[in-house]
């Protein structure tokens, strides 16, 4: 029942935001100006910021696939609405501890994972105190920072468990599913022909890279919510045609990367299940410098340099796979150049880097004439489509340590929290949280995709799901100890 004092409290409110309502609308009818009628919106913004920071964070999820990339004065861009909602969790979540600090989940902040995670954001402030242009690196560490409290410690602290992931599921699914079928209608225009593919998904995403390996990172989400609900139950149909759509849709987006990172990524559930996902890794790693030792040595990278005139972009997929293998795609070559740039980078500043973000700024004085391609002028500003290799330029052999450790120990961890999961539908919530972060992991050997909001983003919320579900098993262990020792004192 309704206390007298509250319905007068809530009366007076509706009131007072009614007058505020029509005062905004009239001033901006007068004046002419839209944004004068936004300031009851920002107000209810402002008191669900304050009293219940999870709507916002669900309305952040929810615009993840609809945000929309702009250009600011100075070279800088920024993502709307997300970046500016995560800059607001953000700050609420230093509220959240000044007020509440007590409550914080310490068996979370105190987790293995996210000590290295947290070590990585560390030194990308101290990397960035040596750079070579700071202005940049200070953008792009304030922008890091906003990525791992909103995805990784927000997170935390609301999605505990697979039950509340369900509500982060269908917030991201419903409008990512959106931006698909807008893509498809579009790219039908063109009957899906492979030169036209890289503006039918504007302006939610950039290109089709960005596009494709997004909507390749829920694949794993997609499979695992099916199971969630009965057979021939309208939800599940609606998943299974989704999960078709879906599929087709990153067939047609023809990112190559995504394609091998998704047939991969199927044949890592078998190793995972059996425990051998570690061994991998370091057979994975021992691969990688063995590769680039042979590339450095006596400059053998130089016997591989293209051919200016047939290194081109194709216009058809068939001619487009047949380059890539023959090493005349263009793209593969300008990798290549960009690659070995940066490594030329990395050799000036091996220990601390050029300080985040700097890439562009001193690549092209580092470039190999002999691996030029048409496209090498970069007028889009592209970075060096290797994270790895971005680390290492940008954070020197120190950052690039951290964050392969901090792959490692997420990785081999996750095994460890599957093995240990009891529960079905909890184990395969683990696998499908693996999955996703093994996706991202290949297409971060041929992108630079964790600073991106659509694709980083979820890699962070990733850790963030990981480490609860970890959290989770310990407590039922405990439960289960405490319920044995509890039937034996009573015996």
């Amino acid at each position: 029942m309704i206390k007298n004092s509250d319905y007068q409290f809530w009366h007076r409110i509706f009131y007072f935001f009614g007058i505020i309502l029509i005062a905004s609308i009239w001033v901006a009818v007068y004046t002419g100006n839209v944004l004068v009628s936004m300031i009851p919106a920002a107000i209810l913004f402002i008191y669900l910021s304050i009293n219940n920071f999870k709507l916002i964070y669900f309305l952040l999820i929810c615009c993840l696939p609809l945000s929309i990339e702009h250009q600011l004065p100075g070279g800088f861009s920024t993502d709307l609405p997300t970046e500016p909602l995560m800059v607001c969790l953000m700050l609420l979540f230093f509220a959240y501890i000044l007020t509440k600090g007590n409550q914080l989940p310490k068996d979370f902040f105190f987790h293995t994972i996210i000590i290295v995670t947290i070590l990585h954001l560390i030194w990308t402030y101290l990397s960035t105190i040596y750079s070579q242009n700071s202005f940049t690196s200070i953008k792009f560490s304030l922008a890091k920072t906003w990525y791992i409290i909103t995805f990784v410690f927000v997170t935390g602290i609301l999605i505990k468990n697979v039950k509340q992931f369900h509500t982060f599921f269908w917030c991201l699914f419903i409008p990512l599913l959106f931006t698909v079928l807008y893509t498809l209608i579009r790219h039908s225009r063109y009957n899906f022909s492979f030169e036209a593919v890289n503006f039918q998904m504007l302006p939610f995403f950039r290109n089709h890279v960005n596009y494709a390996v997004m909507i390749g990172l829920v694949v794993p989400f997609n499979v695992l919510a099916i199971s969630w609900y009965p057979r021939k139950s309208f939800r599940r149909r609606f998943l299974i045609f989704s999960l078709i759509l879906i599929l087709v849709a990153v067939y047609f987006a023809y990112t190559r990367a995504v394609w091998v990172a998704l047939a991969a990524a199927a044949i890592t559930i078998p190793i995972i299940k059996k425990g051998w996902l570690k061994y991998f890794l370091y057979a994975g790693f021992a691969a990688i410098l063995t590769f680039f030792f042979y590339m450095g040595y006596h400059n053998h990278y130089l016997d591989f340099a293209p051919n200016y005139e047939v290194t081109i972009y194709h216009q058809e997929l068939d001619e487009h796979l047949k380059s890539t293998f023959e090493g005349k795609d263009v793209s593969s070559a300008e990798r290549i150049y960009r690659w070995i740039a940066g490594i030329k980078m990395w050799m000036q500043h091996p220990l601390i880097g050029y300080g985040p973000g700097n890439f562009y700024n001193f690549y092209k004085e580092f470039t190999v004439t002999s691996f030029a391609t048409y496209v090498s002028d970069n007028p889009e500003k592209s970075s060096i489509h290797n994270y790895f290799l971005l680390i290492l330029v940008e954070q020197g052999m120190v950052g690039l340590v951290i964050f392969t450790v901090l792959l490692f120990v997420i990785l081999s961890q996750g095994q460890k929290i599957y093995l240990q999961t009891k529960s079905k539908a909890e184990k395969n919530y683990v696998m499908a949280i693996l999955v996703c972060i093994i996706i991202l992991v290949i297409n971060l050997m041929l992108g630079d995709l964790i600073e991106a909001d659509k694709t980083g983003s979820i890699c962070f919320i990733c850790i963030a799901l990981l480490v609860n579900q970890d959290i989770e098993n310990r407590n039922l262990l405990q439960g289960n100890y405490n319920d044995v020792g509890r039937k034996n004192a009573f015996r």
